[in-house]
């Protein structure tokens, strides 16, 4: 079984964070429990089963083209997903409310977008699974990452926790360069400190990206194109 190394907030970021009254929630080791979760729900239901009883009502699938989790499964099979699937990388926003999870299949390389529920449990909204010629060889380590948190007062922290509410993004998100007919749309944590972009091309092709608030900016950590019709 791989390991699960936790990159966590760096010591000094960490204390920061305290003094501001800010305490990072974000929990890579559930991204993995999620991830883990939905592939013996594969194994013991189905695999188009499993997507659908972990999925948010909204949830899209970008294989290849954008389309509505209950749309595609009319129409595909996902066995092929968790055959020899890992999970390879987790990152989780500060306040723990969303997270993105990559990793290999059998064939290629799936990204999936989680976010927290009520029960504090979490459920997918976006999966991207993308064929690859070559699958590189599994890590010793899974990884993970707990974004920084965005700079907040002591009062704004404690209504955070109160009322989960969306703030203000931390700082601006690259801006998107596409033609027109390009469909983008953008999704973010609560807290801002974890954003991503799925983009799809008039031509077909598509690009996943991510970032996470890092050092007092926006860093990207997933930067994924696709050609079309894979």
């Amino acid at each position: 079984m791989l390991a699960l190394l936790l990159c966590l907030l760096p010591g000094a970021v960490l204390a920061q964070a305290s003094k501001r009254g800010l305490t990072p929630l974000g929990n890579p080791s559930a991204l993995v429990e999620a991830e883990s979760a939905l592939a013996h729900l594969a194994r013991d239901k189905g695999a188009n089963t499993a997507l659908a009883v972990m999925s948010e009502d909204t949830a899209e699938v970008l294989a290849p083209a954008r389309t509505p989790l209950r749309t595609w499964l009319k129409a595909h099979d996902a066995a092929v997903w968790f055959a020899d699937r890992r999970t390879d990388r987790v990152w989780a926003a500060c306040d723990g409310t969303a997270g993105v999870s990559t990793g290999s299949w059998r064939g290629g390389w799936f990204a999936t977008i989680w976010k927290r529920q009520k029960k504090l449990d979490f459920k997918w909204l976006l999966i991207d699974a993308t064929p690859l010629a070559v699958v590189p060889p599994a890590p010793d380590w899974i990884t993970g990452k707990v974004a920084d948190c965005p700079a907040r007062s002591t009062q704004e922290e404690g209504a955070r926790l109160a009322s989960p509410v969306l703030r203000p993004l931390p700082g601006p998100m690259p801006p998107l360069e596409a033609p027109a007919g390009t469909d983008s749309r953008d999704g973010r944590s609560d807290d801002g400190s974890l954003v991503w972009r799925s983009t799809v091309l008039p031509d077909g092709s598509r690009r996943l990206c991510v970032w996470i608030w890092q050092d007092g900016a926006l860093v990207g950590v997933i930067d994924r194109s696709t050609p079309a019709g894979s």
